[in-house]
């Protein structure tokens, strides 16, 4: 399950989106990536650099050119994209960005692409949070290979919901990923990272709250205290994201259990429940950050 050749050319989809942006930021600072192709509905601004080349398509649409023509000849996909990208999506936007993936993965595979780089979420443990799930975890003990918990009860600045379509779209998503990459002899390998709270712009602990969504006015009292230290201890800072993407694009595949993975990407914050040990080992990921040493 060696990586044959090096990786010189990625594509990006959702490249306009926050985690695109800083990603693509990082990838044209360094030298290895030779061809960058970013992927959204939206035009991604454009940048002096020649490796970067921007495409407007839609990957709900599985016969759009756009993007179909961008897979040829690439190395590595890092799928960003969603319809709806917030924890409280409806199933409606959930399923069309399940559908994204599904024709995002065909295409890759039929091109020949060699890594795929899946865009997952702690929100498909989500439900670890409470109990009676919560009661079985302490630090340490949030493994990828624990019983999937999709759906996460947060306040959205109004109500109490449950995000369980956003949560089982990307469980499902991994799911596909694994499923192509195990059938492809290694030929096609694939990392799903359960992403944590990379917030927009400057991404300041500080903000971070209880809703789990930008921007949103925090709850009060015992149990947003409760909620509150959840989504802080999943905080992933920019350049933290920035090497566990890129750890999960160059790692040698060679060692790993099967030709797809599933890895929890946080920062290093202490007392977490999140498991980093299996993104040390096998995508080499060493996050440098804590939450709580800017707290």
């Amino acid at each position: 399950m060696t990586q044959q050749a090096a990786i010189q050319s990625v594509l990006i989809t959702g490249a306009g989106g926050n985690l695109g942006r800083k990603l693509t930021t990082h990838l044209l600072a360094g030298s290895w990536c030779k061809r960058l192709v970013a992927v959204d509905r939206l035009a991604v601004p454009a940048t002096s650099d020649p490796r970067l080349i921007a495409i407007e398509a839609d990957l709900a649409d599985a016969n759009d050119a756009g993007w179909r023509e961008t897979v040829q000849g690439i190395d590595a996909i890092v799928h960003l994209a969603a319809s709806n990208p917030l924890p409280d999506a409806p199933w409606s936007d959930s399923c069309v960005g399940f559908d994204m993936t599904l024709h995002l993965l065909e295409a890759a595979v039929a091109a020949g692409v060699r890594r795929f780089v899946f865009a997952s979420s702690n929100h498909t443990m989500g439900q670890y949070k409470d109990e009676p799930l919560a009661g079985t975890i302490g630090p340490g003990d949030l493994r990828t290979d624990l019983p999937p918990g999709p759906g996460t009860r947060f306040f959205n600045g109004h109500e109490i919901v449950q995000g369980f379509a956003y949560g089982a779209s990307k469980l499902m998503g991994e799911r596909a990923c694994c499923a192509k990459a195990n059938l492809s002899d290694g030929r096609f390998t694939s990392v799903s990272v359960r992403i944590g709270w990379c917030q927009p712009g400057a991404n300041d602990p500080h903000t971070l709250n209880t809703s789990g969504l930008p921007g949103e006015q925090p709850g009060a009292g015992a149990e947003a205290e409760r909620d509150l230290r959840w989504f802080r201890n999943m905080w992933l800072s920019d350049r933290d994201y920035a090497a566990v993407m890129e750890g999960a694009l160059l790692a040698d595949a060679a060692g790993w259990p099967a030709p797809g993975i599933v890895v929890n990407g946080m920062s290093a914050n202490r007392g977490m429940p999140w498991d980093l040990s299996e993104s040390e080992k096998l995508i080499g990921y060493r996050p440098k950050d804590d939450v709580w040493a800017h707290l």
